[in-house]
């Protein structure tokens, strides 16, 4: 007797249904762009923001919503001639104090969170506690009790992070792959190198999670605290072009800070990431 003939999505060589689609080669498929094509979509998406940009500077009138060219006229003068090196370096001083605070606290606690229940359970009501905390009373209490110093916006990016970096350690050390620490063990491994090869690359990629969040964070507190008085940086130079009702230098700074922010990124924390974590494996590979 003849075999009924195959139904669509069966396979004609063995006769059953055809096999699934390998996760591995779904992502292959999907990611299956050649980079040219990624870089047309990228550059026709930027040319759409662009055009929307310029409409709304049409409709609305230069003065009140300069275009795109005002704008990075605007961004070369403050590059040129307005100490953009001298406030945009103190900003970043500030960050970087800060962010550094924050990383070391947030490792001395949320790790040993991750790792032991009763101080997950003494500490835990204060982390989500902090959480809660807007950013800006952060910034209004640091100025008033530290005075307008360097210290306020230091201090104020300390209190807003710490909770946000701290909760992602404590779920990284909870993660640990607790094998790999009886394995260390049972070969009676002594703690430092165990604590160096099994648990340090585990919560790596926590740490980097939480310093890219406490950094987006960091900036919109410094520039916060900069603009209640203090007499250089970022937020001085927004509050001193917001006075003057110069929307364009507004913009200006706000692009260039953010400039200089995604570089940080894209040139420091992603390749020191590429560089640690090389011993995961490749998602491609899977």
């Amino acid at each position: 007797m003849a075999a009924p003939p195959s139904a669509p999505g069966e396979s004609k060589v063995a006769g059953g249904p055809a096999p699934a689609r390998e996760p591995a080669d779904l992502r292959a498929w999907l990611g299956g762009r050649s980079r040219s094509s990624n870089l047309a979509i990228k550059t026709t998406s930027l040319a759409l923001l662009l055009a929307l940009w310029q409409l709304l500077a049409i409709w609305q009138g230069e003065l009140l919503f300069p275009g795109p060219v005002a704008v990075v006229q605007r961004l070369v003068g403050v590059i040129a001639e307005e100490r953009f090196a001298f406030h945009m370096a103190q900003t970043l001083l500030r960050v970087g104090g800060g962010l550094a605070v924050s990383l070391a606290l947030a490792m001395a606690v949320g790790i040993p969170m991750g790792l032991s229940r009763p101080v997950e359970r003494f500490i835990e009501p204060y982390v989500l506690l902090g959480l809660t905390i807007p950013g800006l009373a952060w910034a209004l209490i640091a100025v008033m009790v530290v005075g307008i110093t360097n210290w306020a916006p230091v201090l104020a990016i300390v209190a807003s992070t710490t909770p946000m970096v701290m909760l992602n350690l404590w779920q990284g050390a909870k993660s640990l792959d607790t094998d790999l620490l009886q394995m260390g063990t049972a070969f009676r491994a002594s703690r430092a190198l165990v604590m160096r090869q099994v648990v340090l690359p585990q919560l790596f990629p926590f740490v980097l999670a939480g310093t890219r969040l406490g950094l987006a964070l960091a900036w919109k507190i410094v520039v916060l605290s900069e603009m209640f008085g203090l007499s250089n940086g970022v937020g001085y130079q927004l509050s001193l072009n917001f006075s003057q009702f110069s929307i364009a230098g507004v913009m200006a700074w706000t692009i260039a800070f953010t400039a200089v922010m995604a570089a940080i990124e894209f040139g420091l924390l992603r390749p020191i990431e590429h560089r640690v974590t090389r011993w995961r494996p490749s998602v491609q590979g899977a």
